[in-house]
């Protein structure tokens, strides 16, 4: 196999799985106890939404290249929400929000004078994480409330859910890195 099929192979197959296993654990694990405690809140606006997580850290790694490498994962993910009913332009439109809104983030905070991106040799600090994660899910929220034309509680519940999914996402990837720590420590 040649070394550029490989050099995107393993991103790929890294970020969908990731992807798929988040926006599962969002959906299928979290969302029925959301529904239990907050009814009046749309079926498709989780509160910890762990996606948004993934789509941060990889554009945060890989810039606008993290778009191609979600992008099957996002389409696939939408259709298990939506079904083939949410294939329509702006369905779709809706499912690249997210996606392209996280590598945009980070390349408009780097035209403000904020380039946090990892990809341009900067050292690894959370925060700048963080501030570039609610940019796009404040991007991700106006776009899909404008398209959608969704009220302020559901718009409210996307900035919530992208934005405690980013930190829940960083928590576990703490401590995987704690633990990794630790283990070659011990050794």
């Amino acid at each position: 196999m040649p070394k550029a099929a490989l050099d995107f192979t393993t991103p790929f197959l890294v970020i969908s799985i990731t992807y798929i296993a988040a926006f599962w654990t969002s959906i299928y694990v979290l969302q029925p106890f959301q529904t239990t405690f907050t009814p009046q809140l749309a079926s498709y606006a989780s509160l910890l939404f762990l996606p948004h997580g993934v789509r941060i850290l990889s554009a945060w790694l890989l810039g606008w290249k993290s778009i191609p490498l979600i992008a099957p994962a996002a389409l696939f993910t939408h259709w298990i929400n939506f079904g083939a009913e949410g294939f329509t332009p702006l369905g779709i439109a809706g499912a690249f929000s997210g996606v392209v809104s996280a590598a945009f983030s980070f390349w408009l905070l780097a035209k403000l004078g904020m380039d946090f991106r990892i990809s341009n040799g900067n050292k690894v600090n959370w925060m700048d994480v963080i501030i570039a994660g609610c940019a796009a899910s404040l991007i991700n929220t106006f776009g899909m409330g404008y398209v959608f034309q969704h009220n302020t509680l559901t718009s409210m519940s996307y900035f919530v859910g992208d934005v405690s999914g980013l930190f829940a996402c960083m928590f576990l990837l703490m401590i995987v890195f704690s633990v990794a720590r630790t283990s070659q420590q011990i050794r």
